[in-house]
């Protein structure tokens, strides 16, 4: 009886310690909302690199960062205040189509290497957009002309997912795309 009596102790007590082992390692790690909203909110070193005007290439990866300049647009209220906000429009609309561009860099590769026999997309409706479900109308905005250039880009691109894991691939895509991209004029956004 008395041993019975032991083995249940010691099994409340191992039971216990490991309930409460679990609930500082539940404690320790991030939430979902923790990790979303670190991915929301530039860090620091990423503000500042804004503030010194060398964000764009000077942060590993900012295509997939949120933009450095809106936390120093709520800090200035003035003409800066302008510059910041297209800055951040820039920003935003090079990670927009950055993606596209690794898309259709993708497809582009795809419709090459398909086989005699597959249907193949005309290169012209790839090149006009039409294979992507676009017309005119999508490129009349400064955005539109960053979508142009995307599907450009991917005409002249397309190799680069030869011989590379497709999230290789499109990490490079991206990268070069980030790379026009965020040098262009803020003046083009200035003036829509």
């Amino acid at each position: 009886m008395r041993f019975r009596i032991r083995l249940f102790q010691t099994k409340f007590l191992l039971c216990v310690s490991l309930f409460s082992a679990a609930a500082f390692s539940i404690a320790e790690e991030k939430s979902g909302y923790d990790l979303l909203l670190e991915m929301a909110i530039p860090k620091p070193h990423e503000v500042e690199l804004a503030r010194k005007g060398v964000a764009e290439a000077s942060i590993e990866k900012a295509w997939e960062r949120p933009c450095p300049y809106k936390a120093l647009e709520a800090e200035d209220g003035s003409a800066e205040g302008d510059k910041l906000y297209y800055s951040c429009q820039r920003w935003n609309d090079c990670i927009e189509v950055g993606g596209s561009a690794s898309v259709f860099t993708e497809a582009f590769f795809r419709n090459h290497k398909k086989k005699s026999g597959e249907i193949v997309i005309p290169w012209e409706l790839m090149r006009d957009g039409s294979a992507f479900g676009m017309d005119e109308s999508n490129f009349e905005t400064t955005k539109g002309q960053l979508y142009r250039y995307a599907l450009k880009f991917a005409e002249e691109n397309w190799r680069l997912f030869e011989g590379r894991a497709p999230l290789e691939a499109s990490d490079l895509v991206e990268k070069k795309f980030w790379q026009w991209c965020s040098i262009q004029p803020l003046s083009i956004w200035e003036d829509e």
